[in-house]
């Protein structure tokens, strides 16, 4: 029989009604933005580490490896896979925080959620929220679109009421939906957010959905971060982005009918104004269906698409 599993904090922290933010590695964060944006959490505000997992217990590690890297001097250390609790304290905000970063548990999910919130009630968490991303039909072009899930009926107005659409997905699921189904049993107010990134930037960086999810944090939890460094890293980025994908006329084509038809445009938006504005009344874009022509305009095959697309990625990896 399996013994219990613990996250045995050395002492526990004096902090203010806590909120946890976990974010893990992996199936739930395909576009790493939940877990860069606890990361970016991690450096900014100078967390302090309370515990971590017995890796023996939660890893397979021939599934998550241990990386190997070589220090000065040629000598070798091994790091292996970690899932860690952070403490934060954020003296402009009337809470503080846990930060809950690492790979995806490979084994003993319910066990190590479990784990998970014993801690953070020990610390006398008031809420968890779950960050992470999946890629979407949507672009990079103005506003960053979320989804979330929230157990109780307040959490999931709070969600609606920031313009966070319901998740609507039912099958396979990765930790995180353990750790949620954990806070609802022991009644700890919890929620999910996710960003929906573009699936035509894979393998990069989107630090602009960080930003965004951290933005919604702060208005669901009323809390403050200084966010200054990530917003400029993300419009950098979206502008480097807007300019490679500029090179492929077919696919730029696609990604501002993209950007229209999921709203994420501002109005009075140059965008906006030109012909493809018709677009902005057209049907919400099902992950399943792809996107009807609109009238008043040729728009790209099916195979035209993945051509451009496929010569996008050909291109960023000679860039990189």
């Amino acid at each position: 029989m399996n013994r219990q599993l613990e996250l045995q904090l050395a002492e526990t922290p004096a902090l203010r009604a806590p909120v946890l933010l976990a974010a893990v590695a992996g199936w739930g964060d395909g576009a790493v933005a939940g877990t860069g944006a606890v990361q970016y959490l991690i450096g900014k505000h100078g967390a302090e580490r309370l515990a971590a997992f017995d890796g023996d217990e939660i890893y397979q590690y021939t599934v998550t490896r241990p990386i190997t890297l070589q220090r000065e001097g040629g000598e070798r250390e091994l790091a292996w896979p970690s899932l860690e609790l952070h403490a934060c304290r954020l003296p402009d905000a009337p809470h503080d925080l846990l930060l809950l970063l690492g790979p995806e548990p490979d084994l003993r999910w319910r066990a190590c959620a479990e784990a998970i919130v014993a801690a953070a009630r020990r610390c006398g968490a008031s809420a968890v929220i779950v960050l992470g991303s999946y890629w979407d039909q949507v672009s990079h072009l103005g506003q960053p679109l979320l989804s979330g899930r929230a157990a109780d009926a307040a959490m999931r107005q709070a969600l609606t009421a920031l313009g966070v659409r319901e998740s609507r997905y039912q099958g396979p699921t990765g930790f995180t939906a353990a750790l949620l189904d954990a806070c609802a049993r022991h009644e700890l107010p919890a929620a999910g957010v996710s960003a929906r990134a573009p699936h035509y930037a894979q393998g990069i960086v989107h630090p602009q959905l960080s930003w965004a999810l951290l933005h919604t944090v702060e208005q669901l939890a009323n809390l403050r971060f200084d966010l200054a460094a990530l917003d400029e890293a993300g419009r950098e980025q979206a502008r480097r982005l807007t300019e490679r994908v500029k090179e492929e006329p077919k696919l730029w084509q696609y990604v501002q009918m993209v950007a229209a038809q999921q709203g994420q445009l501002e109005a009075g938006n140059d965008f906006q104004q030109g012909a493809w504005h018709t677009l902005s009344a057209a049907p919400e874009i099902r992950p399943d269906v792809p996107p009807r022509p609109a009238t008043g305009g040729e728009l790209p095959s099916g195979q035209d698409m993945v051509e451009a697309v496929e010569s996008f990625f050909r291109g960023s990896r000679r860039e990189g």
